[in-house]
This record gives C-alpha cells, sequence and structure tokens, in this order.
C-alpha cells in the first residue's frame, strides 16, 4: 500500500452527508453575520456539541494514539482557536496561578520523554534544537536575577524561549508516518472550527461579555479573542488545496468552498500581514512548480471577492477586527501597507516610534539584553487601558530581551530552519507527492509565521509560540526521518 493509499484508507465517503453538512453551515453562518444574535448564535453551538461529541468519542476509540498525544492535540487545538482565551485559562491554588494550558503542554512534554526516553538524544541531533538550548540556557540565567525583582512577569515574558522546548514533540510525532496522517485528519477539523469561529468576530463584544472569564494576571474572557485566527485560516486555506484532497474524500468543490470561506476570513480578521502572506504564497507556489495551484489561489481569491463586492454594493454592513468589512475598506487597508498617511490600521510612524523604545532597552545591555520581566514600551492601549509590554516584531523582542548574543543564535536558528526546507524542496523530485506536497505546505506555514512574528508579538504569547515551534519540529523531522537520504537512493540504485 503506497502513501497516497494509506492516507485515504479510513476517508469518509458519505458525500451526501457532507454536502448538506456544509450547505447547513453555510446557511447558519450567513444568517448569523446578518442578525448577529448572541442567543441563536449560542442554540447553534450547542446543537453542533450534541451532535459532534458522540462521533468524536466513538471516533477517537479507532484511533491509536498514545496519551500524550491525545494532550498535545487538545492544547494546540484550543492555542489554534481560542488562542488568548486559552493561553490564559487558569485556576489559582494558594495565590498561584495553574494554567491549563501549560499544564497540557508541559505533561505531554514529560509523558512523551517517559515513553520515549531517547527523545532528547535524538532531539540533540538537529542543529536548530542546540541553538534554542542556548537561547533557554541564557533565559534561564536571566531569570536568576530577574525573577526576585519581577516576580511572575519575568516567567511570563520568558515563555518566548521556553515554549521553545515543544519543539522536540513535533521531531517525535514525525518519526512515524501513521501519527501524520492522524494529524492531517485532525487539521482538517481545527481548520473548519477556526473557521467557524473567526467568523463569530463580528459579534466578539457580546460573545466575550456572556463568556466565562478567566486569567493569570487578569480576567480575560476565554471566548470572543481573536488574536491569531487570521493565521490559521491562511494556512488552512492552503492546506484545503494542496493537501486535503489526500485526507478526505470530498467533492473537491466543497474543499475550494473551504479554501473561499477562509480567504474570506481574511477580510473579516483584516491582517495586513495576511495579505501579504497570500501574496507570498501565490509566488512560491508559482517557483515551485506548482503553476497549476498558484492559480487555482488566484481564482480562489477572486471568489472570496464576490461577497465583498455584494457587501459593498448592497450596503449590508459587516463588522470587521478593525473596520467595515467591504471593497472601500479593503483597498484602503492594503494601501495602508506602503506607508499612505491617513489609512486604517496601525501607521509607520507609532510602529517607528515603538521600534525606537525597545532599541532603547537594548541600548542598555546590548551584549546581553535587559532580560525579562520589565515592559519594552512606555505605552497603553487605547480600550482597555493596559500597558502593551512588547513591540508588535518578536525578533526585535528577542534582540531588546538577550542581546546581540541570544539574537545571534535565533537568527542561526531561523536561517538553518529555512536552509533545511531549501534542501528538502530541491529534492522533492525524489519522493512520494503527498510527501513532497506536505513539506511545501509546511515551507509555507513556516513563512506565514515569520511575515507574522516580524509585524506582529506572534511568540510573545503560547498561542503563537507553541503552535509555531510545534510545526518547525515536525518539519525538521519529516526532512530528517521521511526525506529518502542520499545514502538509501544510491543502496537502491545498487539493488536495481
Amino acid at each position: 500500500m503506497d502513501i497516497v493509499e494509506t492516507i485515504r484508507a479510513k476517508a469518509h465517503r458519505s458525500d451526501i452527508a457532507w454536502f448538506v453538512f456544509f450547505l447547513l453551515t453555510g446557511v447558519l453562518l450567513t444568517w448569523l453575520a446578518i442578525v448577529q444574535s448572541l442567543a441563536f448564535l449560542g442554540l447553534v453551538v450547542v446543537s453542533a456539541v450534541i451532535g459532534f461529541v458522540p462521533w468524536a468519542v466513538v471516533r477517537a476509540r479507532r484511533i491509536d494514539l498514545e496519551p500524550w498525544q491525545w494532550m498535545l492535540l487538545a492544547a494546540l487545538s484550543g492555542y489554534m482557536v481560542l488562542n488568548y482565551g486559552f493561553e490564559n485559562l487558569a485556576f489559582h491554588v494558594g495565590g498561584l496561578p495553574f494554567i491549563v494550558s501549560y499544564a497540557l503542554m508541559y505533561g505531554c512534554l514529560a509523558l512523551a520523554v517517559f515513553v520515549h526516553p531517547n527523545l532528547m538524544k535524538r532531539a540533540f541531533k538537529e542543529p536548530a534544537v542546540l541553538c534554542l538550548v542556548v537561547l533557554i540556557l541564557q533565559t534561564l540565567v536571566h531569570l536568576i536575577f530577574d525573577f526576585p525583582h519581577y516576580g511572575l512577569w519575568a516567567v511570563r515574558d520568558s515563555t518566548i524561549f521556553l515554549d521553545g522546548l515543544f519543539l522536540t514533540l513535533g521531531l517525535l510525532w514525525a518519526m512515524k508516518w501513521n501519527n501524520l496522517v492522524i494529524l492531517m485528519k485532525w487539521l482538517v477539523g481545527v481548520f473548519i472550527v477556526n473557521l467557524v469561529y473567526s467568523f463569530t468576530l463580528p459579534w466578539g463584544e457580546a460573545l466575550g461579555s456572556a463568556s466565562p472569564k478567566s486569567g493569570v494576571f487578569q480576567e480575560i474572557p476565554v471566548l470572543g479573542n481573536y488574536r491569531g485566527n487570521v493565521v490559521f485560516l491562511l494556512i488552512g486555506a492552503l492546506f484545503c488545496l494542496l493537501l486535503a484532497h489526500y485526507v478526505v474524500r470530498w467533492p473537491r468543490w466543497i474543499l475550494m468552498g473551504l479554501a473561499v470561506a477562509q480567504i474570506f476570513g481574511l477580510a473579516i480578521g483584516q491582517s495586513r500581514s495576511m495579505y501579504v502572506g497570500l501574496a507570498v504564497a501565490l509566488i512560491v507556489l508559482a517557483f515551485a512548480g506548482k503553476g497549476k495551484h498558484s492559480l487555482k489561489l488566484v481564482l480562489l481569491l477572486c471568489l472570496a471577492m464576490v461577497p465583498l463586492l455584494l457587501s459593498t454594493v448592497s450596503g449590508v454592513e459587516l463588522k470587521g477586527r478593525v473596520g467595515t468589512v467591504n471593497m472601500d475598506f479593503l483597498t484602503d487597508h492594503m494601501r495602508s501597507i506602503t506607508g499612505e498617511r491617513d489609512m486604517p490600521g496601525m501607521s509607520n510612524d507609532a510602529r517607528l516610534e515603538w521600534f525606537q523604545q525597545a532599541m532603547q532597552s537594548f541600548y542598555q545591555h546590548p551584549w546581553t539584553g535587559v532580560g525579562f520581566g520589565q515592559p519594552l514600551l512606555d505605552v497603553e492601549d487605547a480600550k482597555t487601558g493596559t500597558a502593551i509590554r512588547m513591540p508588535h516584531n518578536s525578533s526585535l523582542t528577542v534582540l531588546a530581551r538577550l542581546g546581540v548574543t541570544g539574537f545571534v543564535f535565533w537568527a542561526i536558528f531561523l536561517l538553518y530552519v529555512f536552509w533545511r526546507f531549501i534542501y528538502a524542496l530541491l529534492r522533492r523530485g525524489r519522493c512520494d507527492k503527498p510527501l513532497a506536497d506536505i513539506i511545501l505546505w509546511l515551507f509555507l506555514v513556516f513563512l506565514t509565521f515569520l511575515i507574522e512574528i516580524n509585524v506582529e508579538p506572534g511568540l510573545e504569547f503560547p498561542s503563537g509560540a507553541v503552535p509555531f515551534y510545534f510545526f518547525v519540529g515536525l518539519s525538521l523531522g519529516l526532512i530528517r526521518w521521511q526525506l529518502p537520504s542520499r545514502r538509501s537512493e544510491e543502496l537502491s540504485n545498487q539493488n536495481g
């Protein structure tokens, strides 16, 4: 049985049932967008849970996963969909917060190391892991001095590097091909849930006010947060374009419809970095020999513009993250990327001011950095009044927190991962087509994250850092253990 047959072995064949499901989902989302009723939304969610849970339990019993893998998928699902709300889900015991998301992540890491004691030994074969180890050691040294002064705030700021430990889980996941098959099936479900949740943004404030609240430092609504959802909308659209047909036997029009819906979701999420990410994806697909897929992506983009045109012509107002969802706003928002003034979104002047403030922190200790606990900015959020502690640039945060020494190892880490992708992409023709497409998709995931973390505080929050490190580890593991090596090809040729 080849790889394609392995992936499709358990694919669902009830196309009529899925047709009805997506048709009803589309009708419900359209109606919700029009009426924006929180009560109706609650009814839809409850009905979906009642119908989904029994099916999920039956399916879960058939899947051969270890306990640490179940814990990992649960945590990643929360990070990717609920993001800020999930990472702040905590219980306070004796004045100390018990953070649910980190309990899951560190619990599954401990289980994975216990069940696979050679995990760390094999992980240290990756130079990228060694770079992260150096960064983590620098972080721990800083925490020895910073924790007594700043307490848990120092630990909170240090997670940008400590979360790098979870890269090893991605490496371990990639060691078995069957694990990857299960992961891809899970991704289909997560991307669909993220799509539906992202479409609730127009009534996010009402959803947040009705949501249960929790928090580590301050109470945060569990629902109604959309930090980072746009990243997984773009990643999910590319997944539907490149990989979904390997995983499920749904009609192609359903998969393309999901891709169109996720691209349209970018217009609701209104993130300029994802506009750039979409353009980068078009270019990479074209240069990677996927010209047809690049053209398909252009077609999907045009189809996603149709509801924007309809909303503009009809005058129906749908609230987005920054402004109204229509063609006029989208045009102005894209023009703001060039630095044009009086456009929606954060201005380049404001970003420059934040950059200068962060650099002032860097100049205090240029070689070792200022460490953790103290804010890098003296700025407050205009809506909430809370302090904005870091610049919207994770690489700049690395430079300010760990200085030149830390930034050098961070740059080496990113360049090494990029070089491994180039190595794998040049050898795509020598491996099975599904594996080649998975590697290409993971490269696009990596580029999407790179764009995001250099214009937003992507890695300063676990909901961005944990998925990033996991997908990087998964990529490095696939390239190391699943990509045919030169030696194996030589032996195969000799035997042939």
